[in-house]
């Protein structure tokens, strides 16, 4: 690793869009795990399922909370996938503002119009990045969501990766 880069820090200004918040929020959730790709293939074989069943069973007792439970856990994965990602960028005020955060090799400084931060490295575990963003990962589903294309250059990317690496040691790509 090259001795002279912490002399530098990474300091980025960016705002984000709801399209790319929403989108960052979605792939977090396949690439976690949370929700997996296959999800809405099984949902649908589950309701064709249940409704099968329930026609074939004369709308037995254990059918319609079968279909019910279907349902319902659909509804909730929908919600998740679909819904929360906007709802959670409209309702939080922070995803409205212009972020400065910088970055150097003791601490991660973080600006916006109603807070300012300085943070040690320890509080993160890990980085992941996908090709659009890199999130600072707190805690599973705590993270700091950094788009890719607020950096100005590809040095600057890479700096910014060997402050991480050398602070974290996982740079995982999902």
């Amino acid at each position: 690793m090259n001795g002279g880069i912490f002399l530098e820090t990474v300091e980025l200004k960016f705002q984000y869009t709801q399209k790319e918040y929403v989108q960052a929020e979605r792939q977090y959730l396949i690439a976690d795990k949370i929700l997996h790709k296959y999800d809405l293939a099984l949902a649908t074989l589950f309701l064709v399922f249940s409704i099968v069943y329930m026609l074939v069973s004369s709308f037995s007792l254990f059918s319609i909370i079968l279909f019910g439970t279907v349902i319902i856990v659909t509804a909730m994965g929908c919600y998740v996938y679909f819904l929360l990602p906007i709802l959670r960028f409209k309702l939080t005020k922070k995803y409205h503002e212009e972020y400065t955060l910088t970055f150097s090799k003791d601490s991660l400084y973080f600006k916006t119009p109603s807070i300012a931060s300085e943070m040690k490295w320890n509080i993160y575990s890990a980085l992941k990045e996908n090709d659009d963003f890199y999130y600072l990962i707190q805690r599973p589903r705590i993270y700091t969501l950094i788009p890719k294309r607020v950096f100005k250059s590809q040095k600057e990317r890479q700096t910014f990766e060997e402050i991480v690496q050398f602070n974290l040691n996982t740079i995982e790509h999902i």
